[in-house]
């Protein structure tokens, strides 16, 4: 059996930052097309040493102070929505929140579309009004819902997070959106292994739901497991752990053999190891597909880093426990860092 994956599905994300043209400074360019909501995707067949590419999609927004907000949301123009809950999960030294946002009474926002067959990874984009960025963030399951929930982690030096922690309950926050930032071409019942850092939770439940619950005729059998670390105990439980344990009691009543489990690992208690990893992924007449998700460095540790040489995003080689495994066990996996 190969030592590595020979297919690989190309991946291509929006730009996490996004930087608006100041009208003050010099004139608005003439706008760009509008976020698409779907990416196109190309299959690569390479040999193991050969460098797996993705595609980035660099795409450049101007910012207008007549057209600048809308009553529905749209991948267009932002949105006001009403920062409605604040719920913390940690306070320190890794502060993360779970923030909920409503769209305006006055108009109610129709739910966000179900995701296509070929499951994929929804963002929305959030606005910095002062800076005139905006960033794409992951929105938790159920996304069939109005109101959008998101998992955020204060970052040391960090704009958006720094802007977003700053509100209080009842403040305006512009969005639009969503755009489909990955999709995953489903391939029958292979199991799938997710591989989530922090707040990489949420792209991982996000697919789970989708490859499970969402796609009509689909996910009768599968199997999905995420493996969940994080550097805190308390980042795993209260609030998180409802997320969870929701999302897996409704994988449960759908039946038809789906099944979704959740394992989590802090760093204090030995983390993710190699044989957690292999026990996951080795299996008995199903190939597995492995997604990674999370901070740069941790996606490097599991599965190699990223290529970002040339000014693009590739996956680059595989590395890490992954290649490991890979290497000892001689499975057939197939691995997509995110």
């Amino acid at each position: 059996m190969p030592l590595f994956p020979r297919n690989i599905v190309c991946h291509c994300r929006l730009p996490r930052t996004l930087r608006f043209f100041s009208p003050a400074a010099s004139p608005p360019p003439p706008p760009l097309p509008p976020l698409p909501l779907k990416f196109s995707r190309r299959r690569l067949k390479v040999a193991s040493a050969v460098t797996l590419s993705s595609i980035l999609a660099g795409l450049y927004y101007s910012y207008t102070t007549n057209n600048s907000s809308s009553t529905s949301l749209n991948t267009t123009t932002f949105t006001p929505y009403t920062l409605t809950s604040k719920t913390p999960i940690t306070s320190g030294p890794t502060q993360t929140t779970i923030f909920t946002l409503s769209p305006p009474s006055r108009s109610p926002t129709p739910p966000l579309p179900k995701l296509p067959l070929s499951a994929g990874i929804l963002s929305i984009q959030i606005k910095q009004p002062q800076l005139q960025i905006a960033r794409s963030y992951t929105p938790l399951p159920p996304c069939q819902n109005a109101e959008l929930r998101f998992l955020i982690k204060r970052e040391p030096g960090g704009e958006m997070s720094r802007y977003l922690y700053s509100l209080k309950e009842g403040d305006v926050v512009e969005i639009r959106g969503p755009g489909v930032e990955y999709v995953y071409p489903a391939q029958g019942n292979n199991k799938i292994v997710f591989i989530a850092g922090g707040t990489g939770i949420a792209p991982a439940l996000q697919m789970a739901e989708s490859l499970l619950l969402l796609q009509e005729g689909e996910g009768s059998g599968r199997e999905a497991e995420i493996l969940w670390a994080v550097r805190h105990k308390e980042e795993a439980f209260g609030a998180m752990k409802k997320e969870i344990d929701s999302l897996t009691k409704r994988v449960e009543a759908a039946g038809s053999g789906r099944k979704l489990v959740v394992r989590r690992f802090v760093d204090s208690e030995g983390g993710i190891g190699i044989r957690d990893v292999e026990a996951a992924i080795v299996t008995k007449g199903k190939k597995a597909s492995v997604l990674v998700s999370g901070p740069e460095g941790f996606i490097a540790w599991i599965a190699g880093p990223k290529d970002l040489s040339g000014g693009g995003e590739e996956q680059g080689v595989l590395g890490g426990l992954l290649k490991s495994v890979a290497r000892k066990k001689g499975c057939n996996i197939e691995v997509f860092k995110l």
